[in-house]
């Protein structure tokens, strides 16, 4: 009986999970973003009623967030206005990159090509925008409800199990997925604050806000750190190539190789106590093969196999 009902409530989950999926990227990311709430909670939630306390907690989390994505894109945007307005883009990539008829040829009709993509382009752009927008609304609000309820809910399903195995288990899962979130965020706050003097030794513009950028970008590990460094890099170049080619060293050796391939699956491992190689592993297929859900959704599955791993350990050795 217990296992017809574990396997209908996997059923109805999945089912449920197939009629959403649209929103999927936003229900993923929302309950990522509780799990990293929730120590703050826990301690708010001593002083403050559940709404109140769940509220104060959410915010805490959603507002750098918001703030350093936005502001990120809004000076983005402001500085490409600047350049198109100001400068012309054939002149400076012949001044910069070279002058020969190949270059600028290849130059002239690469952005020709550009020009005849851009109307495709800018919808493609758009909708994917006007989406993330609406998952990272949904975002917050999923965050808020399972702080606010979360608890609750799942103490009300894991008691329709009579098992006590069972509920240790589920226990078991909660700990790991706290542990491997909130080892996460912290992982990405401290590369987020390794960041600022690397901005500023290179007399980088904006260096705060470009740190709160690698912030944001090192919360999806492996790969995001470089939609930061590449960009700067990029605007180095036409201030001094030497120091360009040192920025970008630099980084990939002490923002990419060291903290997303040694530091992080260290940390986070230690914190979840799930084995750094399969979080390794778990971020970057993950994100090959689902994007942003995938960085998301694999390390959650990643730490319920160690959950499962580690209950039954334990389970065995009770009972010898």
């Amino acid at each position: 009986m217990e296992k017809l009902k574990l396997a209908v409530i996997i059923a109805v989950f999945i089912l449920f999970l197939y009629l959403i999926s649209p929103l999927l990227d936003g229900v993923v990311m929302g309950i990522a973003f509780a799990y990293v709430a929730k120590p703050i909670h826990e301690k708010l939630r001593i002083r403050l009623r559940e709404p109140f306390s769940a509220f104060i907690s959410t915010t805490i989390i959603a507002i750098p967030i918001f703030f350093f994505f936005f502001y990120g894109i809004f000076q983005g945007i402001t500085q490409l206005v600047f350049i198109l307005s100001n400068y012309d883009i054939v002149d400076l990539l012949n001044k910069y990159i070279g002058t020969s008829k190949l270059v600028s040829t290849l130059i002239n009709q690469a952005i020709t090509f550009i020009s005849n993509k851009i109307g495709d382009l800018a919808v493609k752009i758009t909708t994917r925008f006007i989406f993330f927008i609406m998952n990272f609304a949904i975002s917050i609000v999923v965050c808020f409800y399972i702080i606010a309820d979360g608890k609750r809910v799942a103490e009300k399903a894991i008691n329709l199990f009579k098992s006590e195995e069972l509920k240790t288990f589920f226990i078991e899962i909660d700990k790991t997925l706290t542990g491997l979130w909130f080892g996460n965020f912290i992982a990405a706050l401290l590369i987020g604050l390794a960041s600022i003097p690397y901005f500023l030794i290179f007399e980088v513009p904006y260096a705060s806000l470009l740190s709160g950028l690698m912030f944001l970008a090192a919360l999806i590990p492996v790969f995001a750190e470089w939609m930061v460094i590449l960009p700067v890099a990029f605007y180095l170049y036409f201030v001094d190539p030497i120091k360009a080619l040192w920025f970008t060293v630099i980084g990939a050796v002490f923002f990419y190789i060291i903290p997303e391939l040694i530091l992080r699956p260290q940390f986070v491992g230690y914190t979840s106590k799930i084995h750094p190689l399969l979080l390794l592993l778990s971020f970057i297929g993950g994100g090959i093969v689902a994007g942003v859900t995938g960085f998301f959704l694999t390390p959650m599955l990643a730490a319920t196999l160690s959950a499962v791993y580690n209950h039954f350990v334990k389970y065995t050795q009770t009972e010898l």
